[in-house]
This record gives structure tokens, C-alpha cells and sequence, in this order.
């Protein structure tokens, strides 16, 4: 059966994400250019791309995953677009290093193409991640596990990745935001902020790369910003600009701490410009009087009130694994599944209630 388009947008109501095989991951992000002509999958160790009038596979990134020195290999996580390139999330936890992944959408030609194929994939260092990731603080460990007490803000590495101004400046210009991953460990108190990066486009210099011998070259940090949810298992998996308010969606695999309401959606006030102010991460030694930039939470959805965190109830489809603001209230979201041993999953064309932030299917596709 051919697709089916939204008569408004011109988009396709639903897209199938093809079928991909060990050692592909289940999906993890998706990304549309500017011109709704092509989307991007990302299953963990590959970037899949697909024609969005035909919804056929035309080209992916393979090969992430290759070499012996990393152990556990490549995690690539959420993706954004941004003038002709992917960005996307990308981990090596084994070697402690972190990247962001940027591919030129063009380069794209043909399946299976190599990431070290000239001109297809370069890649930014984060050096102020892995500074947070192998802080051992009074721990004396940074040992990536859940119950670790090292690990600066419980820095698990990284995930969420969009572009937008920084809330309420707005007149400075576009910035890159990378959201951490954060450990979802009941027992420590320094890891119920969202902690989100700003990098100025305008300073990417991006280095050809190779997973066997790394560069550790990158922009420099603008802006460190938190946000006040408490604590999230794994951070913020999918982080999205909302092109009608300036928002930033923040989708989340919900927490265990009974103190915070745990939801699975936050929503970070457009703008408001951060605030900064001395920060609650507990009794550790090396938080002793430390402040940072705030960021708030938009007043909409739920008020937890023992916390005071405002949160969203229900989330899109499988929104943590792939969600874009298309602007006019509409939205794509993620549904990933396993067929037999394959990873697969599908994307919908929803349209968002601003008065109770529900989700509906446009045109009334059910699942």
C-alpha cells in the first residue's frame, strides 16, 4: 500500500523505518530536513536514510560499531537537522569518549556506505562530557553503572540533541543544545537536573573520524544550563526546539524517586532566560556553594506540588525514540518494535492540543 499525505503539510501520514539487523540497536532518533524531502533514522550504530514522497530506504552509514579497542562499540542516540547536516548523539562509554556525529545529507547516495567515506561523516569532541563522565568526586570511582557515585551530575554521557536559541535570547542567535544522560540512581541527590549544553554553530569546525583512532578536537562550550526535574533514568533521551513557541521538549524514561512526580515529558520554558542560582546537588565536596544557569519549566500539563516540577503525563507515541516539531501544532513521532531478530519502527504525523497537551493522529490514522 503506497503512502498516504496530510492534505495541509503536503507530509506523509506514517512511514515505515525499515527492518535492520544485529548489531543494529532499536531506534533511537529521527530527523527531517527542511524541505520534508528526506528523513533520518538512527538505530544505534547507523544512520538510515529514506525518501519521504516514496517512504523507500535510499541510504544509510554503516560501520560505527567496527574495531576492537572500544569494547562495547558505538551508541549513536537522537538526531536534529541543521542546514544540510545530521547531528546526532554519539558515545563510546569504554573508551570514555564522546562525540557529536555530523553528517552531510547530500554525501548520503547509496546504502551501506562507510562513516569514514570522504565527506559523508565528521565529528565534534565533547570534552566538558567526559570531564563530568570521569569525575570520581569523594566516590573515588566513575565505574558506568546505575548505582556509581562517581560521575559528575551522574553524567552517563549523552543523548537529546536539537537546535534553538538559548530561552529568552532569542535576538542571539541559533545554538547547538546536547543534553546529558544521567544515571537514574535513587541514592545520590546531584542528579535530578537535566543538564543541557549550548554550542554556537557559528564555531563548528567539525575533523574527519575514526573510532580506531580517535581526535579530540571540538567547539568551544558556550553555555552550561540545568533543568529542575529531578532525577530521570538515563536523561533526556529525545530533545526537540518547538518551532511555534520556542519551547524544548525533554522526552524522558521516567525516574524512581518518590519525591519528583516521575513523568515522562518536560517542557522548558521558551521565554524565560536562565536564571542562575545555587544549585541542589547534595553534600558532596565538590558542589560546596556551586551556582548555575536555570532554566524553567513551562507552566503547562501537571504541578507536582511536593517538588514543585511541572510535567507533561502523556507522552506521543514512543516519543523517546524519535520526536520533531514541525511547527502549526504538528509533530512526528517514534514507535520502534522488534520484528522476529530484526529492529525496526514506524513514525506518525500527530497534531498537538495546546490546552490539555494531548496528542491525536492527524487525519485520524490509528494505530
Amino acid at each position: 500500500m503506497g503512502l498516504q499525505f496530510d492534505a495541509k503539510t503536503g507530509l506523509p501520514l506514517q512511514l515505515y523505518c525499515g527492518a535492520w539487523e544485529k548489531p543494529a540497536g532499536h531506534l533511537q532518533g529521527i530527523a527531517m530536513d527542511d524541505e520534508g524531502r528526506y528523513m533520518y533514522y538512527s538505530f544505534t550504530d547507523r544512520l538510515i536514510k529514506a525518501d519521504m514522497r516514496t517512504g523507500e530506504i535510499v541510504g544509510s552509514v554503516t560501520g560505527l560499531l567496527a574495531g576492537g579497542i572500544y569494547g562495547g562499540g558505538a551508541h549513536m542516540g537522537c538526531l536534529a537537522y541543521h542546514e544540510g547536516k545530521v547531528y546526532g548523539s554519539l558515545e563510546y562509554k569504554a573508551a570514555e569518549k564522546f562525540y557529536v556525529a555530523v553528517f552531510d545529507c547530500a554525501a548520503i547516495t547509496r546504502m551501506d556506505m562507510d562513516y569514514k567515506t570522504p565527506g559523508v561523516m565528521t565529528a565534534m569532541y565533547m570534552d566538558e562530557v567526559v570531564r563530568d563522565y570521569v569525575c570520581e568526586l569523594s566516590a573515588g570511582e566513575h565505574n558506568n553503572a546505575p548505582d556509581s557515585m562517581g560521575h559528575r551530575f551522574g553524567c552517563s554521557g549523552i543523548d537529546g540533541i536539537t537546535f534553538g536559541p538559548v530561552p529568552g535570547e532569542a535576538d542571539k542567535g541559533v545554538r547547538m543544545l546536547l543534553s546529558y544522560g544521567i544515571y537514574g540512581n535513587t541514592a545520590r541527590q546531584d542528579n535530578d537536573y537535566q543538564v543541557l549544553l549550548a554550542f554556537d554553530p557559528k564555531e563548528f569546525a567539525a575533523e574527519p573520524f575514526d573510532q580506531n583512532h580517535p581526535h579530540t578536537v571540538g567547539p568551544r562550550l558556550d553555555r552550561k544550563l540545568f533543568v529542575y526535574t529531578g532525577n530521570t533514568t538515563y536523561g533526556v533521551q529525545n530533545l526537540e526546539y518547538d518551532r511555534d513557541t520556542g519551547d524544548y521538549w525533554m522526552i524522558v524514561y521516567e525516574g524512581k524517586k518518590p519525591q519528583f512526580p516521575n513523568g515522562p515529558v518536560y517542557l522548558v520554558d521558551g521565554a524565560a532566560a536562565p536564571v542562575w542560582q545555587t544549585l541542589r546537588l547534595g553534600d558532596d565536596p565538590e558542589y560546596a556553594g556551586m551556582r548555575g544557569e536555570v532554566l524553567a519549566l513551562r507552566h503547562a500539563g501537571v504541578l507536582h506540588e511536593a517538588s514543585g516540577v511541572w510535567y507533561l503525563p502523556n507522552r506521543p507515541d514512543k516519543a523517546d525514540t524519535g520526536f520533531i516539531s514541525l511547527g502549526e501544532d504538528t509533530f512526528y513521532a517514534a514507535t520502534n518494535a522488534k520484528l522476529e531478530d530484526k529492529q525496526t519502527g514506524t513514525v506518525r504525523l500527530l497534531h498537538l492540543n495546546r490546552q490539555d497537551y494531548s496528542f491525536a493522529p492527524v487525519n485520524g490514522i490509528e494505530n
